[in-house]
Formats: structure tokens, sequence, C-alpha cells
């Protein structure tokens, strides 16, 4: 029996840095959510657990991850799955969410994540493993699209058609990554437009903003800069679309002072407060 998600989060929060949890908790209701990769917490207990326990006492949490590696065929990592049910229970986090993508190929990890081929093979492998991951975590997940330099020729949906008929079939909520879709749109042409009329809005639950690098012939998703002009005119078209989405700023090299990555969530904050007075007016 899958329980409802904690729907305790609004407005925009910040992708937790190790190196400012101590600014984060000097801000008090400045932040008003946080984001964990928990992927950083495989380990129990320890300095870093008990900072996310004291965070937790004024702060939503939620886990984002990289490594249930979704649209593998390898078997699913039980003992990843263990700890990650573990700690979301001891921090009673919001919601879970992860990646379309896979990782392990035999004996090999990646640590990229690797892109699906948009296809009906891929659609009921992922499909069923995030029935199992769900299933076994008593709740449903969030799975987010990734950025994409690469594409596959024998690929017979759009990555819009992909997402929404996999959150329907698996009866799961998608984290739709704004900077993702811009350099996916800018390295293989594929429009961002089209993916976001594509995903059912009952769907769309978070939203994520990002810089990217300009590589002169492609994109980097880096976060490793503020949003570009770009993503954020984006990001106020998803906001039309999935009205009041909480969003998240990540930020997770070359990381500037709490203020500046504050600065973002300020914008974002603004954007969607205008999406939303805009909603009520028409």
């Amino acid at each position: 029996m899958r329980e409802t998600i904690h729907w305790s989060l609004a407005g925009a929060g910040v992708g937790l840095k190790s190196c400012q949890v101590d600014d984060i908790i000097n801000a008090g209701e400045g932040i008003r959510w946080l984001e964990i990769l928990f992927d950083q917490h495989l380990t129990a207990g320890g300095t870093a657990l008990h900072n996310l326990e004291r965070l937790r006492a004024n702060h939503p949490l939620t886990l984002h991850g990289a490594g249930l590696a979704l649209g593998s065929c390898a078997p699913l990592d039980m003992t990843y799955l263990a700890r990650l049910k573990q700690v979301a229970a001891q921090l009673d986090v919001s919601w879970i969410s992860d990646h379309v993508s896979f990782g392990p190929l035999g004996n090999c990890f990646s640590h990229e994540l690797l892109p699906l081929p948009y296809t009906e093979e891929a659609l009921q492998q992922i499909t069923t493993r995030i029935s199992q991951v769900q299933d076994y975590l008593g709740r449903r997940i969030l799975l987010e699209n990734p950025a994409s330099y690469l594409g596959f020729s024998h690929s017979t949906l759009s990555e819009g058609e992909f997402l929404a008929e996999m959150a329907q079939r698996a009866d799961c909520y998608l984290l739709l990554d704004i900077n993702n879709c811009y350099v996916t749109e800018f390295n293989l042409g594929v429009s961002a437009q089209d993916t976001l009329a594509r995903l059912p809005a009952n769907r769309v639950r978070e939203i994520h903003l990002a810089g990217f690098d300009d590589r002169d012939s492609y994109l980097l998703d880096s976060h490793s800069s503020p949003v570009q002009a770009p993503v954020w005119a984006l990001y106020e078209q998803a906001q039309q679309r999935f009205t009041a989405t909480p969003t998240l700023i990540e930020w997770e090299h070359n990381i500037p002072p709490l203020a500046v990555i504050l600065d973002e969530v300020n914008r974002a904050q603004q954007i969607m407060q205008q999406c939303m007075s805009n909603r009520r007016l028409s």
C-alpha cells in the first residue's frame, strides 16, 4: 500500500550544501524547504546526519538521489533501497526523487545519468522497476528528466510522451528539470515547449532550476552558475502550466555565498507568485 506524499512544501527551496549548514540554520524562515542529496548519506550516523536532524526541526526536507538506476536491467540494489527507506523515515521527508536514467552495466557503474532510448521496451522496463521501488518504500516517488547529450536513433517516442506514459503506468510523479529541458533542446533539437505540453499537470510535483556551461558545440548541465535567461523564460512558461509547483535552485559546484543562491530562490518565488496571480485573474 503506497502512502500519499506529505504535501508540506510550498514555494522555492534550496539544495543543501554541507558548507552552508550553519548559514541555513541562521537564515531561519528565509529558507522554505531543503533538498538533501541522499547519495551523500549512505553511511549511518555521524555529523552529517546529525545536521540533517537539526535542520529538520525547522525545515521540510526532501531526498534526491541518483543511485536507483531505474532504467537499468541490473537487479535493484536492495541495500541502497533499505538505507533510503530508513533515512526517509528518520527525517520524515516530504518526498523522494531520482532520475529517468540507468547507471550499472554488468560490473561497471557510471556516475553519469545515462539516457534511455524512448521505446516501448524501455518503458516497460522502467515502469516495472518504479512500481517495485514504490511498493518497497510504501510511497510514490518523483522521477526527473535528465539532461541529454546524445539520442537513440531507434527511439519511437518523444521525451514528453515517454515521461507522461511512464508516470501514468507506474503511478509515480514527475520532477521537471527546466535546465535539463533547455540543455536537451540545445544539444539535440528536442523542443522543450513540446515536452512541457505533453506532461500531465497532475503528475508534475516539483521543478528544478540550475545553471549550465556553454561549451560552444554543446551545453553542459553543470550546476555551477546562476540560472540563465532562457531557462528563466522557460520556467515562467512552466509555472503558467504547472502553477504553484514547488521549485528548487540547484547549485552544487563553485558554490557562492548563501545570499547569492537566495537571490535565485527569491526570483523563482516572484515568478511563481506572479503566475499564481495571473491564474486567479483569468
